[in-house]
């Protein structure tokens, strides 16, 4: 099971770094809410959720993403999932080194595992 989830995390990551936007929809919940660094805001549903990942990818070219570590757990139907992870990004001709930390929260539908709910926490600038 955790096979499935293994693949899910690479689908979805494959997906907006390479502006494979389609990808990444059937991996979400319908209701998926995405919360933004400011552990404050959140997006709610799947259209304006890859709309968030779009806009990143209109304003920001990617160089590098790693997971650099992640957890899984599994509990039935529910899966938690905790990823460390490093980007390197061009914003407005600046370029961005950081190191973050993602929660995500799972849920198997009909067979498959679901995104329902994201959580970014605050990126760490490396110097």
């Amino acid at each position: 099971m955790s096979t499935q989830i293994e693949h899910l995390i690479a689908a979805f990551n494959n997906g907006w770094t390479q502006g494979k936007f389609d990808d990444i929809k059937p991996l979400l919940h319908d209701n998926v809410i995405f919360v933004a660094p400011d552990l404050k805001t959140q997006i709610n549903g799947k259209d304006p959720c890859i709309q968030t990942i779009k806009d990143y990818s209109r304003n920001a070219k990617t160089k590098v993403f790693e997971i650099r570590s992640k957890e899984i757990h599994i509990w039935n139907q529910t899966a938690v999932v905790t990823i460390d992870y490093y980007i390197e990004y061009e914003m407005n001709k600046e370029v961005y080194i950081e190191k973050g930390k993602e929660f995500w929260t799972l849920n198997m539908q009909n067979d498959h595992w679901k995104l329902v709910w994201r959580a970014m926490v605050k990126n760490e600038r490396i110097e």
